[in-house]
């Protein structure tokens, strides 16, 4: 999991590079959906670098254990926008052209870039192995990590 931290870590600071404009932003106008989606005002944004444990999903049957630790890195999320000035940046979504904006280009939600006094919230949350990297092509993104399996190897059952 170290190994997935630092190059989760690279990923991001790649992807802070971008040539795209951060804004300040408020914590009182973000609401936290999940580990890594939040809405500001009527707009909601996947933050993209990393993925976090699923609460739900249409995909698929979310484990009780998953469910939990999802709950555990939103309540973080929450904590970590309290603790510094907040930039958000929107990127391009890695979606086909005809599809960005769309319900299918990511459900409908926007991209963006979320730092915390300079630092993208995703290394924080993959540092403290509550998230892990996520990086998408320029149209498609890779499969969705399996998180039970994850889960399964980070907490391994005691016997």
């Amino acid at each position: 999991m170290k190994r997935l931290a630092l190059a989760g870590a690279a990923v991001l600071l790649a992807l802070s590079g971008q040539s795209v404009h951060p804004e300040p932003i408020s914590v009182d106008a973000i609401a936290v959906v999940d580990g890594d989606t939040i809405d500001v005002g009527p707009q909601r944004y996947r933050l993209v670098g990393f993925d976090t444990p699923e609460i739900w999903t249409r995909r698929r049957k979310v484990s009780a254990d998953e469910r939990a630790l999802a709950t555990i890195v939103m309540q973080r999320l929450g904590e970590l926008l309290h603790s510094g000035p907040l930039d958000l940046t929107e990127v391009v979504c890695s979606c086909p052209a005809s599809t960005i904006g769309t319900k299918e280009c990511n459900g409908g939600r926007k991209c963006g870039l979320l730092a915390l006094n300079g630092k993208n919230v995703g290394e924080t949350l993959i540092a403290e192995e509550l998230a892990v990297p996520f990086v998408c092509g320029k149209t498609r993104c890779p499969r969705m990590p399996d998180w039970p399996k994850i889960i399964e190897r980070q907490f391994p059952a005691r016997r």
